[in-house]
This record gives structure tokens, C-alpha cells and sequence, in this order.
């Protein structure tokens, strides 16, 4: 696919947990791509909770894809962001965390093509074509 896509955490997770999404989110992993430095937030603390020894070695791979830009919160995020939770608030099924709208706001910001993740819930977002798996 032309461009470059957004991978949420859940795409991360999947490949992590294994099962039956880790192949998809293999693949989606193999396109070009961004994430939020955020993401290594969430990845460090889900993975610290459960095999602490390896979090950092799965944190330095995700920094060294290199098809993978890991992209900082800038100020235009950070205001998007607010905007975006703002104005999904009750208006949609899913209820929108700081960190969901910090990665929607910078998929946008990053004028990706699509946003890949595993979550039904950002199905109802209008600024960017969502692309669950």
C-alpha cells in the first residue's frame, strides 16, 4: 500500500502475545510506518509487568525497525489530541484514552494513509481511514 501507515500499540501487543494476530500484525510490522514515542510507554509498562528482564530488549527493537519512525509528542499533537478526545467523548462506543488521541493526532499530524490496529473501537473515527485487523 502507497504511503505510510500508523501502527497503534495493539498492533505491538498482538506480535508480542503471540496467537492467532501476531502473523497479521508480523506483516502490518513489515510496511513502512509510524508510532508515537508514546507507544514506548505503553509497550515498557505491559511488558515490565509480565517479563521485566526483557522489556528493554524489546524496546530497543522497536526503536531499530527501519521501516518504523518513532515520531515525538510535539505541541501540535498534544493540542489535536485534546481536540480529538474532546470531541469523541460520548459520541462513540470506545471511550478515547489520552494515549489513543496522542496516537490519532499523530497519525494525522504525520499525514498517514491509514491507521492499523486490532481495536474495533476506533472504527467510528472520521480524520483517518482505520484499518482493523
Amino acid at each position: 500500500m502507497p504511503g505510510k501507515a500508523y501502527f497503534d500499540t495493539f498492533v505491538f501487543m498482538d506480535l508480542l502475545a503471540g496467537g492467532e494476530y501476531a502473523e497479521k500484525a508480523k506483516k502490518y510490522l513489515q510496511e513502512k510506518g509510524v508510532v508515537s514515542s508514546i507507544l514506548l510507554t505503553e509497550i515498557g509498562f505491559h511488558v515490565s509487568r509480565r517479563k521485566r528482564s526483557r522489556a528493554d530488549e524489546i524496546l530497543f527493537y522497536i526503536q531499530s525497525l527501519p521501516n518504523i519512525e518513532v515520531v515525538p509528542v510535539t505541541t501540535e499533537v498534544a493540542m489535536l489530541a485534546g481536540k480529538l478526545r474532546a470531541k469523541y467523548r460520548k459520541k462513540i462506543k470506545k471511550q478515547l484514552t489520552y494515549f489513543d488521541s496522542i496516537h490519532l493526532a499523530t497519525a494525522i499530524n504525520q499525514k498517514c494513509t491509514r491507521f492499523i490496529t486490532g481495536d474495533r473501537g476506533f472504527e467510528e473515527i472520521k480524520e483517518i481511514p482505520v484499518e482493523v485487523y
